[in-house]
């Protein structure tokens, strides 16, 4: 019950922040925009305490147990999680006040699901939702600290050092089609792991006159690599915008586990 409040309050939120600028246009023409500060403010406080009642809600009888019954490993895994969580904080020097609960809780309801895997057999299709939502929370916090971005203008033949890594225009070729020109870039992103090649482009369409760039993604176990190119003047150098976003397919994955335990879930209710 205490879960299905929190998630109501999460809906309400989202739901508000897609509709509000709709009705606000409509009524008196006014457009505005509902970024991340606004989710971050109302949701993050509130996401906190829900991830504590998801690891240990379902081992807890709320009426007739009392706080000492919480298991001893459970204390022993949050104290763990915390841990691990302000190691990571430190490290990349996030904001402390809401980053370490959120990553520390994360990773307790991570652990906690994981351990009951192994010794428990019982409720899976909760627990594979309980297991997505964590890696969930894992995969968009590591998300949010690690992304990196990086923007130059270059030339055909540059070359530009960032992030331990190493970006080259090497070559631009010029696509005649049916209704548009294509410029197709080739760039090259390569540092002591990966040798990546990337092929963005930039469409000059025909009828009606429109310029848009088509963005290349190479997506990795570990990474989504982002690289668009567009036209800054007739001297030859374009802006280039290269975008390291980690765990993405992590995020995908953990999306499909929650489905997955929710149907699981349904049609048991239903047998």
């Amino acid at each position: 019950l205490v879960n299905n409040l929190f998630m109501m309050f999460f809906l309400s939120v989202v739901l508000i922040g897609t509709i509000y600028p709709i009705f606000l246009e409509v009524i008196n023409g006014l457009k505005i925009s509902i970024g991340p500060p606004f989710y971050q403010k109302l949701i993050v406080p509130f996401l906190i305490p829900f991830l504590f009642f998801m690891a240990i809600g379902p081992k807890v009888k709320w009426i007739k147990d009392k706080f000492e019954k919480i298991n001893l490993q459970q204390f022993i895994l949050l104290i763990i999680s915390i841990l691990i969580s302000y190691l990571l904080i430190t490290k990349y020097g996030e904001n402390y006040l809401f980053a370490v609960p959120l990553f520390g809780l994360g990773f307790f309801l991570f652990f906690v699901t994981i351990k009951d895997f192994f010794f428990k057999y019982s409720a899976l299709p909760q627990k594979l939702a309980h297991f997505g939502f964590s890696l969930f929370i894992i995969s968009v916090l590591f998300n949010g600290i690690l992304t990196k971005e990086y923007s130059s203008n270059m030339k055909v033949g540059d070359k530009r050092e960032f992030m331990s890594k190493t970006l080259i225009f090497e070559n631009l070729k010029v696509i005649q089609k049916s209704n548009y020109q294509s410029l197709v870039g080739e760039f090259k992103v390569s540092d002591h792991r990966d040798n990546l090649k990337f092929n963005p482009e930039i469409r000059i369409y025909n009828q009606p006159k429109t310029l848009t760039s088509e963005a290349d993604i190479i997506s990795t176990i570990y990474s989504d690599n982002f690289l668009v190119f567009n036209v800054l003047k007739d001297d030859g150098y374009y802006n280039v915008r290269y975008q390291y976003k980690p765990f993405m397919i992590w995020i995908w994955l953990s999306v499909i586990l929650i489905s997955i335990g929710g149907i699981l879930s349904y049609f048991k209710k239903n047998d």
